[in-house]
């Protein structure tokens, strides 16, 4: 008879999983044992959350749910602020941490926290698993996981009870297709209808763009409407960001440039939309269309219109209507808006330091256009969110909903890991690289075709902008960076420190010539960025 452990782990190879990521402990060693049996590989981080963040991005690309496996107590009470990121970003993640047994508690109490507690607002739900329960457990948490909005799902398991034997898992045959839903002919009638009488219609996508992936669809749609098209930085990419009707992106500031065109619409389709990325509010008053995955809620978006299921179906027959927008609308008010916003002169860098509108524009002329990027929080998030010129769907990752620190090395570790022919680059700052050095072993020992662009400026610049915007002193927000190229060396990872353009070019050539891990340093002059205070 199986174990409880092997019977987790057959219903997460029956997934597809074939990859988790942790930090195990004694208490987890059954569990452990059952992934190498099973040959799923198992990714050793060197802190919990990162771990999270791996199996975000490679849920995000794999279309599998995302593992992680953690000890209990300390490990998994530190597997929180991923946790928190799961849940706001809308990560398919499991979480499986241990526990003491049951019969121990309350009188035991050493390492003991109440973990679903805990847990309890930052997951779609939290199960304890046992010899009787497992089957219906594992199932149920593989199908939350995924179902509506996606979300994470928190499980727990005593060694104890990890090692007991149970019946064998049921045989899973395999997942049929299902067909799509028929989307009523009335209501789309009625959407076609109110698009027709809309003379600046707009699309804003938002991250439920996957797992339909209905890129295809959303560029048809877009074209046969005339409509420019906003995505929120999760969605960067669903329309390549050269084509004439991408208007930009909103979701970083209560300012977005892109505001001034969706301000001007008079009807919005909503698709795969979800409020948790924006600063500002949404306050639009336009009519407007809901499509995507899940339903209308939490908080409700005003609609005239709703359209909950697979988005492809719905967007093929809006897109085979009878339109006719304004003459100033479409792609002539994008040109509009893009030449009121172009880049003025930039002002000359501090000796040995480079602009980031320098580093975006080296790294765009040097990437392949279906290059992954992750991007890190910090006043780069902000900047390469808005003029990162992204070409391709689903490439383009970063912690928005809860904007968590030291994302980016992970994320990128979890997307070389689904997709092994392509570089993944991590776009971090010298902060939020630090939180996470640790992760460069992985790296190292893996031999992964990361490229990590560390921005040295040595501060936490965001904040330290809003002081200043505020008035008040430089304050607890500067440090002093270490030469984070000699500690790539340390790792045995090829290694650039880079002081100027031509440099850049030259490090960013050499990583991608040789395939494998590097880590490029760049002395960053941060008086440039959008959210830096100018001089009056």
């Amino acid at each position: 008879m199986p174990t409880v452990a092997q019977v987790i782990v057959d219903h997460l190879h029956a997934a597809g999983v074939r990859t988790v990521f942790g930090l195990p402990g004694g208490e987890t060693v059954e569990i452990l044992e059952a992934l190498r049996q099973a040959e799923i590989r198992f990714v050793l981080v060197h802190n919990e959350s990162s771990a999270l963040f791996m199996a975000d991005a490679h849920a995000r690309l794999t279309g599998v749910p995302g593992v992680c496996l953690t000890t209990l107590g300390p490990g998994a009470t530190n597997a929180t602020m991923g946790l928190a990121h799961a849940y706001l970003d809308r990560a398919p993640v499991l979480l499986i941490t241990a526990q003491k047994p049951d019969p121990l508690l309350p009188d035991y109490t050493h390492q003991v926290v109440d973990l679903q507690r805990i847990f309890a607002p930052i997951t779609k739900a939290s199960y304890k698993l046992g010899p009787g329960n497992v089957h219906r457990m594992m199932d149920k948490a593989l199908e939350l996981v995924r179902a509506d909005r996606p979300g994470p799902v928190h499980l727990q398991i005593s060694n104890e009870d990890a090692i007991q034997q149970t019946s064998p898992a049921p045989h899973h045959a395999p997942v049929q297709t299902a067909t799509p839903p028929i989307v009523p002919a009335a209501e789309i009638h009625e959407a076609r209808g109110t698009l027709a009488a809309a003379k600046r219609p707009i699309i804003v996508a938002g991250l439920g763009l996957e797992p339909d992936a209905p890129y295809a669809a959303l560029r048809a749609l877009a074209e046969s409407l005339n409509a420019p098209v906003i995505v929120t930085p999760k969605a960067k990419g669903a329309l390549s960001e050269d084509h004439p009707l991408f208007a930009g992106t909103i979701g970083l500031t209560r300012t977005d440039p892109a505001y001034a065109v969706l301000n001007d619409a008079d009807c919005v389709v909503a698709v795969g939309f979800d409020v948790v990325e924006l600063v500002l509010p949404w306050q639009h008053t336009a009519p407007l269309i809901w499509i995507a995955p899940w339903e209308n809620e939490d908080p409700v978006v005003p609609s005239v219109l709703e359209f909950v299921g697979p988005l492809t179906p719905v967007l093929e027959q809006l897109a085979d209507g009878d339109y006719t927008s304004a003459p100033d609308w479409g792609a002539t008010r994008v040109e509009d808006f893009r030449a009121a916003t172009a880049p003025g002169a930039l002002p000359q860098p501090a000796a040995n330091r480079i602009l980031p509108q320098t580093v975006l524009d080296g790294m765009r002329r040097a990437l392949p256009a279906q290059t992954f990027l992750a991007v890190d929080v910090g006043s780069h998030k902000v900047h390469s969110s808005l003029d990162w010129s992204a070409r391709h769907p689903n490439r383009f990752h970063l912690s928005n909903g809860l904007s968590g620190m030291s994302f980016a090395l992970p994320a990128a570790i979890g997307a070389a890991l689904a997709l092994p022919d392509q570089p993944a680059v991590c776009l971090t700052g010298d902060a939020g690289l630090a939180m996470v050095l640790g992760e460069l072993g992985i790296l190292a020992r893996e031999q992964l075709p990361v490229i990590c662009i560390v921005l040295n400026d040595g501060a936490i610049d965001l904040i330290r902008s809003h002081q200043v915007r505020v008035g008040k002193p430089v304050f607890g927000t500067e440090f002093d960076s270490p030469n984070y190229a000699q500690i790539a060396a340390a790792f045995g990872l090829p290694n650039h420190r880079v002081q100027s353009d031509s440099e850049l070019d030259t490090a960013l050539q050499s990583a991608l010539e040789q395939g494998g891990p590097c880590l490029i340093e760049v002395m960053l002059d941060p008086s440039s960025y959008p959210t830096t205070p100018k001089p009056a």
